[in-house]
């Protein structure tokens, strides 16, 4: 039987004309980069690069897009660049981007 990845809580995805809204908690200057899980009804992403200068938002970015196997220009911030609190758009189909997000999110066996 083949496993369906867990639906995503409220307010982490909302689908939309262009594609999927992805709201992101950010967390700069990190050690390590990577996916922390959900953060209340957002990704927490670490990165290494600080916040100054837009430098933390284009790591963001980029780590969504290549996680996601999107390029960067697919994935663009639309809100949240002097805040962690971000919202992404990922465009393209919104119903199969949110499966990827889902499977992104999904605890490895």
């Amino acid at each position: 039987m083949d496993e369906q990845p867990a639906m995503l809580p409220d307010g982490v995805c909302t689908i939309g004309k262009d594609g999927l809204y992805l709201r992101i908690h950010a967390q700069p200057g990190a050690r390590k980069v990577g996916l922390r899980g959900l953060h209340g009804a957002a990704v927490k992403v670490a990165v290494r690069e600080v916040a100054e200068s837009g430098k933390a938002n284009a790591a963001v970015v980029c780590f969504v897009a290549k996680s996601l196997g999107l390029g960067k220009r697919e994935v663009t911030m639309v809100s949240g660049q002097t805040s962690r609190a971000k919202r992404l758009l990922l465009a393209g189909d919104g119903a199969a981007l949110q499966h990827k997000v889902e499977a992104w999110l999904a605890p490895a066996d």
